[in-house]
């Protein structure tokens, strides 16, 4: 049976028996941009806001945020909840709220950590269950994983202080494994030495050019006076390399000015570094041949080579997220060797420091990378890493082996993070 609930609707939480024993559900999955993009959407939006009937709303939250504390408030005493929810619940900022609230004023029974598993076949993310009673915390909880014959069955046990891994951000930690995002605190971070961007969305606008072309219409597998950019995305690249090149329609009547996300053109015309936005982080260089490239990539540019560059893109990413003002940036990144990047970002290291920022998360976001701790050595280290990164690139071109050289940097880099 299908039910409408109005979210601006008061919700009290039930007394002295009322309420539900048991709330169970599948909540609607639908990002905060994908609300802001349809009229509809974003005017309940802006209903649950001004409702004030939701304490765990922050920042860019999904809709899944208030039904799950919606569900919440209609239990009763000792009733349980729980609801399949996207897994980043446990690690993305517009969670924090709601992880927090959770975790402090209900007992957090149990967490089947279903990451990595594909639940719903139109779903593009990985998935969690939280079991929740209406209790004051109390005990242990249970995490529990799903296995190859689709069983879940427990793996650990943790208190609901150990779940997190730092009062900043909240993130939830549902492995044995230690970690904290304030382990480097005292060190900067790569957003410090460099402008961090997602790539174009190669679709059409959706308000001024809706349906007129999709992303196939732009691209060529070959080299023409219309296809003339090299394009690549996240599946074209690997650790130290580019696999596989094709070419974008540029600077014609629809491409770039019509697309849905441009971005700005000098962004895809200096010297930077490229990585993907899922599973392990593989980070290459383009140095010399400005690839274009869709959200599917992040880049980051050494703050140096934007001198001069100035848009809302880039000021809006300062006044956001940027602890420096941008001429301290430019400053602090003339002293960085972009090949040491490239090293440090490609260790076995780097796994770890991600695995800090995002949890067991499998997608890579924008601020996981913009926060990743970057020490910076003297001028001699910074080349010598730099240096064999170099030579990896160079076997890479050839298909050799470079794991005798991955082993260096891994040593290196290792000693940099004690």
């Amino acid at each position: 049976m299908a039910f409408t609930i109005d979210y601006s609707v008061s919700h009290k939480r039930p007394s002295n028996g009322d309420g539900f024993d048991i709330v169970i559900g599948n909540p609607p999955y639908i990002s905060a941009p994908t609300q802001i993009a349809s009229p509809e959407l974003n005017e309940q939006r802006q209903r649950i806001v001004g409702c004030k009937n939701y304490k765990s709303l922050n920042e860019k939250w999904d809709l899944y945020v208030p039904f799950m504390e919606l569900g919440l408030q209609l239990l009763c005493p000792k009733g349980i909840f729980s609801m399949i929810v996207p897994y980043p619940l446990t690690n993305q900022k517009y969670g924090k709220k709601l992880r927090k609230m959770i975790a402090e004023e209900y007992r957090l029974l149990e967490i089947a950590d279903l990451n990595g598993t594909k639940i719903f076949e139109n779903a593009t993310v990985s998935n969690c269950i939280p079991f929740i009673q209406n209790v004051p915390p109390s005990g242990e909880l249970r995490i529990s994983q799903i296995f190859e014959d689709r069983t879940i069955r427990e793996v650990l046990r943790k208190r609901p202080e150990q779940l997190k891994q730092d009062e900043n951000k909240y993130v939830w930690n549902l492995t044995a494994e230690e970690r904290t995002n304030n382990r480097y605190a005292d060190m900067n971070v790569l957003g410090d030495f460099c402008y961090i961007s997602v790539g174009m969305v190669v679709n059409a606008d959706e308000k001024d050019a809706k349906g007129a072309f999709k992303k196939e219409d732009l691209i060529s597998d070959t080299y023409d006076e219309i296809h003339s950019r090299k394009y690549i995305e996240a599946k074209d690249i690997d650790k130290y390399q580019v696999k596989r090149v094709r070419y974008l329609e540029w600077n014609t009547e629809r491409c770039p000015d019509k697309l849905r996300r441009p971005t700005f053109r000098e962004l895809y015309d200096c010297p930077k570094l490229i990585m993907n936005c899922l599973g392990t982080i593989n980070v290459t260089i383009d140095d010399d041949e400005h690839f274009l490239h869709n959200h599917s990539i992040y880049c980051a540019i050494l703050w140096k080579e934007l001198k001069g560059v100035s848009n809302k893109s880039i000021s809006s990413s300062v006044k956001k997220f940027c602890k420096y003002n941008r001429t301290e940036m430019e400053d602090m990144s003339e002293d960085v060797n972009q090949f040491y990047l490239l090293g440090v970002l490609n260790s076995s290291k780097a796994d770890k420091l991600l695995a800090d920022q995002r949890g067991g998360d499998y997608h890579i976001y924008p601020e996981h990378i913009r926060n990743l701790p970057i020490t910076l050595p003297d001028k001699e280290l910074q080349d010598a890493i730099g240096n064999i990164a170099k030579e990896i690139l160079a076997r890479r071109t050839n298909n050799q082996d470079y794991s005798d050289l991955a082993q260096q940097i891994d040593n290196l880099v290792e000693q940099l993070y004690p």
